[in-house]
């Protein structure tokens, strides 16, 4: 069991860096006007979200039995919405659309964006960082970043899908920074090092959640 929790570990850290990568990925292909390579790699992106999601629930189940199921499905949800928001793309893709209806198309994309990769990313974080904070799974300035970052993105796209922000603004941008920087650090912790053994049989013994 030891060995498998570590290669789940290691997959999962893996999965988190390939999430980033085809999310940057997926901005530059529409940008660039390639909207089937962005179509192609947010599909990447939501298996990468779904993986993610499966294996820490396999890892934490254990410690905290709610709370990595309640991960586990809001991850589920994310790649739901990632893959739903590619379908306006690929419509526009399609057909000759122009103006308000290729306007609507592309508005569609953003809103699943918002909700998907802002609002639910956001509750999971939460949840993810609150639960590794409360075992000890990893060091607390991780776990607290997480939750740091999960709170400012949530009230990010809150204010973003409600107009109080710009969409995509420089106020955006920087509170997604750190949730970014989480993301990263948590990838290469269950790369490099894994969750802690002594750590886990503590929480068995005293989480309820």
């Amino acid at each position: 069991m030891p060995d498998r929790s570590r290669t789940y570990a290691r997959i999962a850290g893996i999965l988190y860096l390939v999430t980033h990568a085809t999310s940057i990925a997926a901005v530059a292909a529409y940008a660039g006007g390639a909207l089937t390579g962005g179509v192609t790699v947010e599909l990447l992106l939501a298996g990468g979200c779904l993986g993610t999601g499966i294996l820490l629930w396999l890892l934490l189940g254990q410690v905290g039995p709610a709370r990595a199921a309640t991960f586990a499905a809001l991850r589920a949800l994310e790649a739901a919405l990632i893959a739903a928001g590619t379908l306006p793309m690929l419509a526009l893709q399609g057909t000759t659309a122009t103006g308000p209806m290729a306007e609507t198309l592309v508005a569609l994309h953003t809103a699943a964006f918002l909700v998907g990769q802002g609002l639910v990313i956001s509750a999971n974080t939460i949840i993810l960082g609150w639960l590794l904070f409360t075992t000890g799974l990893v060091p607390r300035a991780l776990a607290a970043l997480g939750l740091i970052g999960g709170t400012l993105v949530l009230a990010s796209n809150s204010a973003q899908l409600f107009d109080m922000i710009p969409q995509g603004g420089t106020i955006a941008g920087v509170c997604a920074l750190p949730i970014f920087a989480f993301e990263i650090w948590f990838a290469i912790h269950l790369i490099t090092v894994g969750l802690r053994p002594r750590a886990s049989v503590r929480a068995l013994s005293g989480s309820a959640l």
